[in-house]
Order: C-alpha cells, then structure tokens, then sequence
C-alpha cells in the first residue's frame, strides 16, 4: 500500500496477513463511497481528474483516496473513488482545504519515489487536470527469524534500513507499521521500491522496559553492527528470499532495585510512580519506561537493563509540591542494588493568566481548560522533570514541585502562546528564576490567540514548478516590542502547483523563505521576502525564484 511519506530512518511494514485485510476493508469501503458519488452533487467544490497507469498502461480498479489535512488533529475527511476500465479517475465537491492525494495499490510503488502522494491548497471552485500517477511492481523481501538455538520467533518486530547514504536516503521507502512474524517466525514484507537495503529485528540497546522477547538488534543473518549487515539488493517486481536473521542473545537481563523516600525524614514514599532514562552522552538521555509505582515500602524495580549510565525518575500527579532530581546509577555486568531517590518538596509559582487580544468566550474558555507546564531551562541532565498544572476558571493557577533555576513555562494547548511574563508588576526574561523551595506570587503571564495567517504562491524563474523538484517554504517571526520572547521558526507544506497556506500565527512580521532545489544533491535557490501578520487576517505573497541567481543553503 502506497501512503504518506514518513521521514523516518527506521521503517517498518505489516505483516502480508494483516495488511492484505486492512487493503480489502479499505478499497471496500472506497467502492461504497466511490458509487455514492454518481448521485446528484449537493454543492459546488473543487474537481480532481487524473490517470493511474502501470508501465504507460491504464490500471483499473485503482483506489484513489484525497485526504483533508486537519490542523486539529481530528478524524481527516475522506474523498474517494476508484479508476475506471482506462485508469481515469475523478473526485468532485471537494470544499476548501489542505488535501493528500495518493493510491491504495498493494504492492504496487510509484515510479517517481519518493512521490507516492501529492499535496493540494483547495481555497475555490476550480477543476485540476492531469493529476496523474505512475505505478511499478514493488520489490518483495521474505524470511525467517528465529533464536541463536533455532527456535521461531513470533510477533517479532522488522525493520528495512535503507543502506544507501546521503542525502534523501532514508526518504525513499515508506512502510506500513507493525511488521512483525508470523506464528513460524515468518515475515514477507512487499511493494519495496528498488535499493539496497539492510533487515533487523530486534530491540536497539536503549529499548529497555518493553514487553517484547528483548532480543539484541540484528541484522541479516546474524550481524550486530550495521556495518557487518549483508545487503540486500530489490529491483522493481524482485522477490529476495531466505532473508533470514538469527538474533542474538537478549539484551540486558540486568535489574536495578531501590527506594524512594522523604529526603527531610527518611520515610517511604509508597504508590509514587517512577521511570528510567538512559544517557547517551554526558548530558542528553534517551527513552523512558515507566507506569509502575512504588511498594508500601517505597521500593522499586526497573527490569531488561543492558549496560550503561541510567537515570531513575519520580513521576508525580498534576499539583503536586514533590519532586527530585534524578538519580544516576551504572549497569556494567551485573544487577544494581540500593538506589536511593530522595524527593522533597519542590518551590512553587502562583499568579493570573491573562488573554490579550480577544473577547471572544469560545477562545477564553478553552484556555481554561488548558494545561500549564514548567520545565527546567538549565542544560543540566540530572534537574528535572516537567511538570503542570490546571487552570482555574478565573484564570489564576498554581503550579508546583519546580526545581531550583530558570524554569519556563507554557501553555500546552492549540494556538495559544505565552507571550511575556511579568513578576511583581517587572517583566522578566524568557523564564522565571527559581530558588530551592521558593514560593513565588504575583506572576502574570500575557498570552495571546494566534489567529493570523499567511497564503502565498512560489513561482520558479515567474513560472510553475518543474515536476520531481523539491520546494519548500519556512517562516521567521522577528521579534518585537509587543513579546519578550525571541523569534520564532515554523515551515509552510507546499503544495503540488508551489502553493502554500500557514494559519495559527501570531501577529508580527514574518520573514517567509521558500527554497528549492531540482533533486537532493544540487545548489539550493531562495527567495525571501517580509510580510506582516494580524489576528483574524491572511496577508498575501508571492516568491519567485531565479535559479540564474547564486545557490545557497537549504
């Protein structure tokens, strides 16, 4: 199945079972939907037509599907169809909006990867021409994974890597989740795009605490290095086989035992959940595992450890004046005993949010139901952990259990963003400096509703997009006097005829940047220009780029 580019370096595909069944509910579901498009049209909307060919040959049967790109993450609006006897299809009504289009064909690849879909900015009636694909037969890969002594392994995870470096090499395959093998330790993964490519199973070294067999990464047949992997090389229709993987021995089996008690009088803490985190460098971590909670006596587990620096955390309820810094311990090659984690009562901050910018009752009452957090703006990875807190209906909150230093807080909610901070009537700097067990009031944060918008077009030398190219769009807000906070960056999807729309911004003016290069490998071009925001307004541009002018960076 053909989906939406995941730029990931790790990818996985479902099992041919599963994915088989997801494909049969799917494409029925699109012939229910595609014949109830023959009834009359109920309003007016945009039109797609395209063809769907396999070697230059109309594919019939094809799905095609057209995907709303919602900016609040609710369940997307579907347009769907299939091709007819020719391999033309056609989508109609379709209102106003960012869209995905792209093809449901098991096995089957674009010729063009990695343009497996195609996005679109519908903001009016109008019909698009000629939005057509090319499909080839995907390549095939299939195995067996099994223990050093030879047992099948089942519902063991897959992953294909692709091996070629550079740039653009990990954005060439896109797979479905989930892959894992069967109940014989069998696994076939299809609708591979030619490349060389490297097959694992098994966990990385920082995947502790999962509930799977906990097998080291391994790569075909028995490597446990990228480099030492045996490469496998897929055409268009190959099918590569006896790809098969003997993991080696589990990872980890160590354990780490400790307690978690009140620093100022030494007693248990029961029922306090905790977690782990492992350093990858001096000052970065990596992973978590946590859901658990203390014994009556303030003891803890953490289980599936291999060798390393580790980080036990405490994780405690919204509101909660506890916490602790985390406790380093060392896992060489044996189990780690009498971990002590000492919590006590961190500081707090109290005052009032305020919204500026809008009296509209819709806006203010979902700030209320927000979430305020306060994290550790100190580069320290032993400090902290974020925390949050509610917001009362008058707007006044509370939030504890900080740490000592600079600490930044934040609205965790669609749209909205604090603005300045303001603490006994002074405005402070970007964050709140924190003593130990301080008790702060009077804080003011000034929040704001980002309601702006951007729409604009990119040209290329005052004409349209060459096919296959690679454009994108940033922007820069500068900073201003109404905000203490520095600039900030976002990025604008563009779409497939160099449009471009960007909603949820803050009012300011805003540098907009598109870059574009003919393939990964060649000099960038750019073209910027400043536009200026305001709240319930979409200012206009247009960018051209000369590709006679100097390249620069992306």
């Amino acid at each position: 199945m053909i989906a939406a580019l995941n730029l990931k370096g790790e990818l996985t595909m479902a099992s041919s079972t599963r994915q088989a069944i997801a494909c049969i509910i799917l494409i029925f579901a699109i012939v229910v939907e595609a014949r109830s498009q023959s009834g009359p049209e109920k309003r007016q909307g945009a039109t797609f037509n395209g063809k769907v060919t396999i070697k230059g040959r109309g594919a019939p049967g094809i799905a095609v599907g057209l995907i709303r790109i919602e900016e609040s993450m609710q369940q997307p609006t579907h347009h769907r169809t299939l091709t007819d006897d020719q391999g033309n299809y056609k989508i109609t009504n379709v209102p106003p909006g960012k869209y995905q289009l792209t093809v449901v064909a098991p096995g089957l690849i674009p010729a063009d990867v990695p343009l497996s879909s195609k996005t679109f900015l519908i903001n009016k009636s109008e019909t698009l021409d000629n939005v057509d694909f090319a499909l080839v037969r995907g390549g095939v890969i299939t195995g067996k994974v099994t223990d050093a002594d030879g047992r099948p392994l089942v519902e063991e995870h897959i992953m294909v890597l692709p091996a070629e470096a550079g740039p653009g090499a990990y954005f060439r395959y896109t797979a479905p989740p989930n892959t894992r093998t069967d109940d014989r330790g069998i696994y076939r993964i299809f609708g591979v795009p030619p490349g060389k490519y490297r097959i694992a199973a098994g966990q990385n070294e920082g995947d502790f605490g999962s509930r799977v067999h906990g097998y080291r990464r391994t790569f075909h047949p028995t490597a446990t290095e990228m480099s030492q992997a045996t490469i496998i090389e897929v055409s268009e229709g190959s099918e590569a086989t006896n790809v098969d993987i003997a993991l080696a021995d589990a990872t980890g089996g160590y354990s780490a035992r400790g307690r978690i008690i009140d620093g100022d009088t030494g007693q248990p803490l029961p029922n306090i959940s905790y977690g782990v985190q492992k350093y990858i460098t001096e000052t970065s971590l990596s992973g978590h595992s946590t859901g658990v909670v203390t014994n009556k006596e303030g003891e803890f587990i953490l289980e599936n450890l291999s060798p390393g620096k580790y980080a036990v955390t405490i994780e405690v309820p919204p509101n909660s004046d506890w916490r602790a810094d985390y406790v380093q311990f060392e896992v060489t090659n044996e189990d780690v005993t009498g971990v002590i984690v000492k919590a006590t009562k961190g500081a707090s901050a109290s005052g009032v949010i305020v919204l500026e910018g809008t009296q509209d009752k819709t806006i203010h009452e979902r700030l209320r139901k927000a979430r305020l957090y306060a994290y550790s703006a100190n580069n320290d990875a032993t400090r902290g952990s974020t925390v949050s807190s509610t917001i009362n209906e008058d707007g006044s909150f509370r939030i504890a259990g900080l740490p000592a230093g600079n600490v930044i807080l934040s609205i965790l909610a669609h749209r909205f963003h604090v603005v300045r901070i303001e603490r006994g009537g002074l405005a402070q700097p970007q964050s709140i400096e924190v003593k130990e067990r301080e008790q702060i009031t009077g804080v003011r944060l000034i929040v704001n509703y980002a309601d702006g918008a951007i729409q604009g077009v990119v040209k290329v030398d005052g004409g349209s997009i060459p096919a296959n190219s690679h454009l994108g769009v940033s922007l820069k807000r500068i900073a201003d006097a109404s905000t203490q906070f520095a600039s900030s960056r976002e990025s604008a999807q563009v779409d497939a005829r160099g449009q471009f729309f960007a909603e949820g911004l803050l009012p300011g003016t805003y540098e907009v940047t598109a870059t574009y290069a003919t393939d990964l490998r060649t000099a960038w071009r750019r073209s910027t220009q400043q536009v200026v925001v305001t709240n319930g307004a979409v200012a206009n541009v247009t960018l051209t780029l000369d590709t006679s002018a100097n390249p620069g960076r992306p």
